[in-house]
C-alpha cells in the first residue's frame, strides 16, 4: 500500500486524498491498542519536513543539528525521544579504535568531484536487558532505514529523490523473547526488488539518512498489520521499499505513516541527518552543520547509553557487526560474547559503502 500511495501523495489529487484519509485516522486504531510513549503522528508529520527545509536551504551558522552529536541533545520539538536521539560512532580500522563520528576529518573522505552511490546493510542489532524485556512485553519492533538525496541528479527537471525500507520485527517463539542475534541483520536492499534500492545515486557527493527503531505492542492494529505484511517471525523481514519517490512524495508517506502508528515507544530516534562522503561535497557546502562519512562500520546508539559505551571505547572492537572485548577469544561464538559484553547497552550496526559513478556509463 505504501509503495503504491507513495508516488500519488506527491500530486494535488493526492494531497486532497490523503487529507480525507489523515481525517479518518482517529477510526484507524482499535479501543485495545496499547499507548507508546512518543507520538508517531507528530514525529513523522515533522520527519518529511525536515528532509525537505535541509534540501532547501541548509543553513550555514550554528553546530551540528538537533545535539545528536553532543553531549547534550537537543530539546526535543518534534514528538521523538531526545534520550533515544542516536549517537554515532565509526570503527577505525587503521587505529583499530570506535570514535565518535564527528572525529572523522574532512581530508578521510573520498576525493572526487561527481555523483556517487551509497548503500547501508544492517549487520546486527543488540538490546539492552530492560530494551529486552519491553520487547518482550510488546512482541513487535519496526525498523525504518531513510536516504534523502540534498540535490536532483537532473536540475530543474526533477526533484530531489529518497530511498525508503522498512522491516519488521517479531519473536520466534511464544515466550515473545529476542529472537537470536544471527537472524537481527537486514539489507535495506531486501525490501525493493528494484536495483535503484540498492545503489542509491548521491549527486555531488552528499545526502541525507536517518535511522528510527521502535516498538508496538503486536496486537495493536498497527502491530496486527506490521505482522499480516511481514509474514514471518524470528527475523528482521522487509516490509515496505519505496525507491527513488520524490522528497515531496516522501513527506506525505511519512504523514500517513505516522497516521497509522500513531503511538510508539522509540529505541534508536533520528531526524533526517545531513552527510558528506566527498571532500569536495564538504566544501561546496560552506555550513558547519553534517557530518563526514567514509566508507566501513558504524555504531549506532541512544544518547541513554552513550556515556557507557564512551567509558569503554579503549576496551571494545567490532568484529562482525558486534561489540566485543579486544583480544576476544576468536574459536567462541561472536553471538555468544557480544550478548555478555560489557556495557549491556541498545546498539544497531551497520556498514556503509560508497562507489564514484563514472560519468560514461550513464551515456
Amino acid at each position: 500500500m505504501g509503495g503504491a500511495l507513495a508516488p500519488m501523495l506527491g500530486t494535488a489529487q493526492g494531497g486532497r486524498l490523503f487529507k480525507s484519509m489523515m481525517a479518518a485516522a482517529g477510526q484507524i486504531g482499535g479501543a485495545n491498542d496499547a499507548v507508546g510513549a512518543h507520538d508517531s503522528e507528530k514525529f513523522w508529520s515533522n520527519f518529511g519536513a525536515a528532509a525537505t527545509s535541509q534540501v532547501a536551504s541548509p543553513s550555514t551558522s550554528g553546530n551540528r543539528q538537533r545535539g545528536l552529536f553532543s553531549h547534550k541533545p537537543a530539546a526535543d520539538t518534534s514528538a521523538g525521544a531526545v534520550d533515544r536521539q542516536i549517537d554515532f560512532f565509526h570503527w577505525d580500522p587503521t587505529a583499530k579504535q570506535l570514535r565518535f563520528v564527528t572525529a572523522i576529518d574532512e581530508k578521510e573522505l573520498m576525493d572526487y568531484k561527481g555523483d556517487i552511490t551509497a548503500n547501508v546493510n544492517v549487520n546486527g542489532f543488540h538490546m539492552a536487558g530492560e530494551d529486552r524485556a519491553q520487547f518482550q512485553q510488546l512482541q513487535s519492533a519496526q525498523l525504518r532505514i531513510d536516504v534523502v538525496q540534498t540535490k536532483s541528479l537532473m536540475q530543474n527537471l526533477l526533484d530531489p529523490m529518497s530511498w525508503t525500507s522498512l522491516a519488521g520485527l517479531f519473536p520466534g517463539n511464544k515466550s515473545g523473547e529476542l529472537p537470536p542475534m544471527q537472524n537481527l541483520s537486514f539489507n535495506p536492499g531486501s525490501a525493493s526488488n528494484s536495483m535503484a534500492a540498492k545503489q542509491v545515486v548521491l549527486p555531488g557527493g552528499s545526502g541525507q539518512w536517518a535511522v528510527n527503531l521502535s516498538m508496538v505492542h503486536k496486537e495493536s492494529t498497527f502491530g496486527s498489520v506490521l505482522q499480516m505484511v511481514c509474514g514471518a517471525a524470528g527475523k528482521w523481514a522487509p516490509i515496505v521499499g519505496l525507491p527513488a519517490i520524490s522528497i515531496t512524495a516522501l513527506q506525505g508517506f511519512s504523514s500517513l505513516y505516522g497516521a497509522f502508528e500513531q503511538r510508539t515507544t522509540f529505541l534508536l530516534n533520528s531526524f533526517p541527518q545531513l552527510a558528506f562522503a566527498t571532500q569536495q561535497a564538504r566544501e561546496a557546502a560552506g555550513t558547519a552543520q553534517g557530518f563526514n562519512l567514509v566508507a566501513g562500520d558504524y555504531i549506532l546508539v541512544p544518547h541513554a547509553h552513550t556515556a557507557e559505551l564512551t567509558a569503554k571505547l579503549d576496551s571494545l572492537e567490532v568484529r562482525q557487526g558486534y561489540l566485543v572485548p579486544k583480544g576476544a577469544p576468536t574459536n567462541t561464538s561472536i553471538y555468544d560474547i557480544a550478548l555478555n559484553v560489557k556495557p549491556d547497552i541498545t546498539y544497531l550496526s551497520a556498514t556503509i559503502g560508497f562507489k564514484p559513478i563514472d560519468p560514461a556509463s550513464l551515456t
